[in-house]
């Protein structure tokens, strides 16, 4: 029979003898230990007990006892009544026993393993020990602990970029909100005391409104864009009345700024791929972002047009202060703003033309900042271009 105990020597199997003292003893300095289960039987007659310690000191099995007879009944009913025949028994069984033990002992550090790198929210790799069925066990357990790391790591970031949107509306809404609310509040004064209508005050509300709407635009677009993969719906887009849709926009902007606001698309059509509603507000962006910081009297100016090797370019410049040099390239930087743009707009959020180098990043475009001799700001969109053709039969394979 096999009985099971722990280090201590305790066995869950109530009916597990106790061990003898001899046996403990011996075992503390062997790894197999034999020893007579009756002291006052005779050598030629005993009925044997055989402890072995396993490579292991912990859990339910770190000691397993066999016990055995030499009389007829047992497997001595087929050998002499001598204990010396159960020599190679004994040794088959410790062999076998601690040949296991390895086995068992990669499976427990495994285990524990897998048990550490749960209680650390998969933070940490399952050692892979060999190429065997353990090893396998172990390639699979770590497969798994990476797709789990994978998956809260999105959420991580999901969590963060909702974090940040948030955030990004109260700040960047509240100070234009509050504004708004300022020259409102004039207005209703004035109409209260029976006074014309200040037409300074209602164009600067208006002015705010439109600010507002373009912040809550960029954010929802920041959010998508900000997402681990972004899902583009691309088809073919006429980029002509995608200019003219955006001029119609930002003209009654540019009256109210006393900015000239001009555009010229050619008469034949002109197709993009692209996500239409993360281009044109990339555009738009760019165009908000001439006009509100020009100046009283100051001029826009939206050009597409096609150029060599089947591409196209956009092109928004405006006359007015400009930018420096060396401030060029940090334009696309997020939350960034010239000094020059801080005078002019002090309560801007420098998001806009982030978000137009990220979209224009994610469509293959190239986006090109310049300063023209004469002042102002030029940017440039420049990419590929489908000839009509294909911008048909794209259009017809998504109906």
């Amino acid at each position: 029979m096999l009985f099971a105990y722990d280090a201590a020597q305790r066995s869950a199997n109530p009916a597990a003898p106790a061990l003898g003292e001899p046996l403990v003893a011996a075992i503390a300095t062997s790894e197999v230990a034999t020893w007579p289960r009756s002291w006052v039987r005779s050598w030629v007659s005993a009925e044997v007990e055989v402890l072995v310690r396993m490579p292991w000191d912990s859990g339910p099995c770190a000691r397993v006892l066999a016990q055995g007879s030499t009389v007829p009944g047992w497997l001595g009913a087929v050998l002499p009544p001598t204990r010396i025949w159960l020599a190679p028994l004994v040794a088959l069984f410790a062999a076998v026993l601690l040949a296991m033990g390895p086995i068992v002992g990669r499976i427990r550090r495994l285990t524990e393993a897998v048990r550490r790198s749960a209680s650390a929210g998969y933070a940490s790799a399952v050692p892979i020990d060999g190429d065997d069925e353990v090893g396998q066990l172990a390639r699979a357990f770590e497969a798994a602990g990476r797709e789990v790391r994978a998956q809260l790591a999105a959420k991580d970031r999901r969590e963060a970029a909702l974090r940040e949107f948030l955030a990004n509306t109260t700040h960047d809404v509240m100070i234009p909100l509050t504004v708004l609310q300022g020259h409102l509040s004039e207005l209703v004064e004035g109409a209260s005391a029976g006074e014309a209508v200040d037409r300074g005050a209602l164009v600067a509300a208006m002015g705010e409104a439109h600010y507002i709407a373009a912040i809550v635009h960029n954010l929802a677009v920041m959010a998508k864009i900000d997402a681990d993969a972004p899902r583009l719906h691309r088809e073919p887009v006429a980029m002509g009345v995608l200019v003219e849709r955006v001029l119609a926009r930002h003209r009654p902007i540019a009256r109210r700024l006393q900015v000239e606001l001009d555009g010229a698309v050619p008469e034949s059509p002109l197709h993009v791929v692209a996500d239409v509603t993360l281009l044109e507000q990339a555009v738009s962006n760019v165009v908000y972002n001439a006009i509100r910081h020009n100046r009283a009297g100051g001029h826009v100016a939206v050009v597409l047009e096609g150029i060599a090797g089947d591409r196209f370019r956009l092109r928004v410049v405006d006359d007015g202060p400009g930018v420096p040099a060396d401030e060029l390239a940090r334009l696309v930087e997020r939350g960034f703003r010239s000094d020059a743009a801080r005078t002019r707009a002090p309560d801007g959020q420098g998001l806009g033309l982030h978000i137009a180098a990220r979209v224009a990043a994610l469509h293959g475009l190239e986006l090109v900042f310049d300063g023209p001799p004469g002042g102002g700001l030029q940017v440039d969109f420049i990419g590929p271009r489908v000839c009509a053709e294909v911008a048909d039969s794209t259009q017809e394979a998504h109906l």
